[in-house]
């Protein structure tokens, strides 16, 4: 599997050590969490995470197969995801639309429910 940079997914922590998370990857590849990535928050976070937990990361660095991950990331609109089919898109739009649809939808079913209820 390609881990390029922005590339966001889901990890397993499978062990906490000075230097950081090392996490599973999915096909079985690995990749630290660096203990900087949490600043002044390492101590906290080193008690807040278990080994087991499943964490949603983001790819900063793959050079030579040695994967650079972080949490703190994650929600950084500068790392672009290349699986991300809008990446492009600046016009919302027709998604708001379809979001909008579905709302009416549920609503209309939820009163019909309710009607039918009574």
């Amino acid at each position: 599997m390609n881990f390029p940079i922005g590339l966001r997914l889901n990890a397993k922590i499978n062990n906490i050590t000075k230097l950081g998370f090392f996490v599973t990857l999915p096909h079985h590849h690995h990749g630290l969490i660096f203990y900087k990535d949490f600043g002044d928050k390492w101590e906290s976070a080193k008690n807040k995470y278990n080994i087991g937990d499943e964490v949603r990361v983001v790819i900063i660095n793959n050079h030579q197969g040695k994967i650079s991950l972080s949490l703190s990331q994650v929600n950084n609109p500068d790392l672009i995801d290349p699986t991300n089919e809008f990446k492009e898109s600046k016009d919302f739009a027709p998604l708001v639309s379809l979001v909008e649809d579905a709302n009416k939808k549920i609503a209309n079913l939820k009163n019909s429910i309710e009607l039918s209820d009574q």
